[in-house]
């Protein structure tokens, strides 16, 4: 390879390298290294963000925790405020890659890359999370169900980078669901994957939400199953119901991992699961 390499210094260097034709932005490099190496994506020049120590924070403000661009997978899971005040991202974040890639892989990189399995994208959608962007103009905030657009697609304009993400931290009162599909125990890339935050009141549904992951074009929230459900019992009529309606939420395709028809299935029986092991 021929590319340029530049380590940036600060995040005024990285705007400015940013507006040449070709610049990537490099960080962890788990989904960006192996995208090049198979010739899926190419780089006139690779501008390392590792070290900027501004994308590089995690910190609570005025009911949110921000976390930056550069954090890795690793150090949201062991972060205390991570795991007291929005569970389901540490939870969703244990389930993705290796011990070597949580440490390497980082939260933006991850989101950027737009893979419609992306693990860290389930939590985050039911947080209701907004990234920020930047340019050299300032910044603009973009909902997180706005920002990913299909595989391999964001609403990232050229001289723009992901910056950080905002998430407002929720109800406590929540209980938290994380669960997907692979062909294997490890280093799996989920042929179908649910999450839910869910808060029950009088034995009945308070609020719910879902997101799910492979089931289309880029990770969703599931609103019509959401609003089906809220302020329902769970019986058998509801969970049918919902397992319907979860069907016509998504449009799955058939790849070397699963056929379409399998992911119909294999969400619909994950939502199942949920309302039927949920605590009361």
């Amino acid at each position: 390879m021929d590319e340029q390499y530049i380590k940036i210094g600060s995040v005024e260097e990285l705007l400015q390298s940013l507006q040449s034709p070709g610049a990537v932005i490099l960080c962890g490099g788990t989904d960006l290294v192996v995208k090049m190496r198979k010739g899926l994506l190419s780089a006139k020049t690779l501008l390392d963000i590792s070290d900027l120590d501004q994308l590089r924070e995690i910190r609570q403000e005025r009911g949110c925790i921000e976390i930056g661009a550069a954090v890795s997978f690793s150090q949201i899971i062991e972060e205390a405020i991570i795991r007291e005040q929005i569970p389901i991202l540490a939870m969703g974040l244990r389930k993705l890659g290796s011990t070597q890639i949580r440490n390497r892989g980082t939260i933006g990189g991850n989101l950027v890359n737009a893979s419609p399995a992306a693990d860290s994208a389930i939590p985050l959608l039911l947080l209701d999370a907004e990234v920020v962007i930047a340019d050299s103009t300032g910044e603009r905030r973009v909902q997180l169900e706005d920002f990913l657009c299909g595989p391999g697609k964001t609403v990232l304009k050229q001289g723009e980078f992901l910056s950080g993400i905002r998430v407002p931290i929720p109800d406590p009162e929540f209980s938290s669901f994380f669960h997907k599909v692979g062909r294997r125990k490890a280093l799996t890339i989920a042929i179908a994957s649910l999450g839910a935050l869910l808060r029950m009141k009088d034995d009945a549904i308070d609020e719910i939400r879902l997101a799910a992951g492979s089931v289309a074009p880029a990770p969703i929230r599931l609103h019509p199953v959401e609003t089906l459900l809220a302020g329902r019992r769970v019986t058998p009529q509801s969970v049918e119901q919902a397992r319907n309606i979860i069907r016509q939420c998504i449009s799955p395709i058939t790849d070397l991992r699963a056929t379409a028809d399998y992911r119909y299935q294999v969400i619909a029986d994950l939502l199942a699961r949920l309302l039927l092991t949920m605590p009361n």
